[in-house]
C-alpha cells in the first residue's frame, strides 16, 4: 500500500494513536513556545528548564519515531536520524521563536542540546519498546495450543 494511500486511510487504527500524540505535542510545543515567563512553571531544580526539555522533546520524539514506524516502515539507524533531523528542526525553531516573545530568551545552545538529547532517548525508548514488544510476539506464537 502506498504512502498516499496509508494517509487516505487513515482510520482509527494503531497508526492514528502516535499520530495523533505527535500533533497533540506540536500543539503543546507551540503553546509553550509562546508563553511569556509569567505563564511558565516556577524553577526549583537547578537546570529543570533543560531537564523539562529534555523530557518534553523525548515524548514528541517517541510519538514521531511511532508514527514514523507505522507509516513509513522505518527502523534502526534510519529512523534515528530522521527523528533527529526533524525533531532538532523543531527545536531550533523553538528556540528562534522564543526570542520574539516578551520576557524569554531565545537562541538557547543549551535548551537545543537537551531537545537533541530527549529525540535520541525517544527514539531509543521506542525502538526497546518496539523490540520488547515483537520478542512477546514471538513468544506468545510459538507457544503450543492444548486441544481442548
Amino acid at each position: 500500500m502506498s504512502i498516499p494511500s496509508r494517509i487516505l486511510n487513515f482510520t482509527l487504527n494503531k497508526l492514528a494513536i502516535p499520530a495523533i500524540l505527535f500533533g497533540l505535542w506540536l500543539a503543546l510545543l507551540c503553546h509553550f513556545s509562546n508563553s511569556v515567563p509569567e505563564d511558565m512553571p516556577e524553577m526549583i531544580v537547578p537546570q529543570q528548564d533543560k531537564i523539562l526539555h529534555f523530557l518534553f522533546f523525548t515524548g514528541g520524539a517517541a510519538a514521531l519515531a511511532a508514527t514514523l514506524r507505522l507509516l513509513l516502515k522505518l527502523r534502526g539507524p534510519s529512523l534515528f536520524l530522521v527523528v533527529a533531523v526533524i525533531i532538532g528542526l523543531l527545536g531550533a525553531l523553538d528556540e528562534y521563536n522564543q526570542q520574539f516573545i516578551p520576557g524569554r530568551s531565545g537562541l538557547n545552545l543549551a535548551d537545543w542540546v537537551a531537545d537533541m538529547v530527549g529525540a535520541f532517548a525517544g527514539a531509543g525508548l521506542l525502538h526497546l519498546l518496539a523490540a520488547k514488544l515483537k520478542e512477546s510476539e514471538v513468544k506468545g506464537a510459538s507457544k503450543p495450543v492444548e486441544p481442548r
